[in-house]
């Protein structure tokens, strides 16, 4: 058998050949499910609390949280390595000139605008979510910074974590593009349970609608525009 990189991504797939080894695949969700734990541990540790004035201190958090999302990429890119894939593979190869950066921008912004829509459409007719709480505004320049570096990075990482890794090994274990981007939507969501059902659900959706995309453009690039401008929009205009 030659390698991934010998064949088309979509073709590969189809074949039912994993773009890593199954463990690999086994161990990294084991790794979400230990951090989605510790996550409800702390939650419930947090609300049995009496309320506290102290400022909230982000940059302990902002470290831990960039440093995890490129680790996961590190070990995704373990993984695919063992099959002879790239991450470039994952990632849909490079921007052949400009009007494709245009492209996929466009693409990204409309897909913002559209994750905009369904939120503020839930927000009027379900009302706010008050469970998981909204980010702080960063306290300092440095933590303004690292908010942008958090953000850049969970667009990056999580695209190439749950929309290229987890939902291409999916799709080449089940051999179905809905259970691929149904099962790493819930992956995605899942985390979230702790901060409240709609929240979880929320996330879901997030992860249906990019996962969409990405089997689409067979590009994870609008995706990654879209996710991290999201979030950069999240922190720090609060939309």
């Amino acid at each position: 058998m030659g390698r991934i990189t010998d064949i088309h991504p979509v073709a590969e797939q189809k074949r039912g050949v994993p773009i890593a080894p199954v463990w690999h695949t086994v161990a990294l969700l084991a790794v979400f499910a230990a951090v989605t734990f510790v996550g409800w541990v702390a939650q419930q540790r947090h609300q049995t609390r009496l309320p506290s004035p102290a400022p909230v201190h982000l940059m302990p958090l902002q470290i831990q949280t960039i440093i995890f999302e490129w680790t996961t990429v590190a070990w995704v890119c373990l993984g695919i390595r063992l099959k002879g894939a790239k991450l470039r593979d994952l990632v849909g190869g490079r921007w052949p000139n400009a009007k494709s950066v245009a492209r996929d921008i466009l693409i990204g912004a409309a897909l913002w605008l559209l994750w905009t829509a369904i939120s503020r459409a839930v927000i009027f007719f379900v009302g706010q979510n008050h469970a998981g709480g909204a980010i702080p505004y960063p306290a300092s320049l440095l933590e303004g910074i690292l908010a942008i570096a958090v953000a850049v990075s969970a667009g990056i990482c999580e695209e190439i974590v749950f929309r290229g890794y987890f939902q291409r090994q999916f799709l080449a274990l089940t051999r179905s593009a809905v259970a691929a981007v149904l099962l790493q939507a819930a992956i995605f969501g899942i985390p979230h349970v702790y901060e409240g059902v709609r929240l979880a659900a929320m996330a879901g959706l997030y992860g249906i609608l990019f996962g969409v995309l990405a089997i689409w453009r067979r590009s994870l690039r609008p995706g990654i525009v879209a996710h991290a401008w999201s979030d950069v929009a999240a922190r720090f205009f609060r939309i």
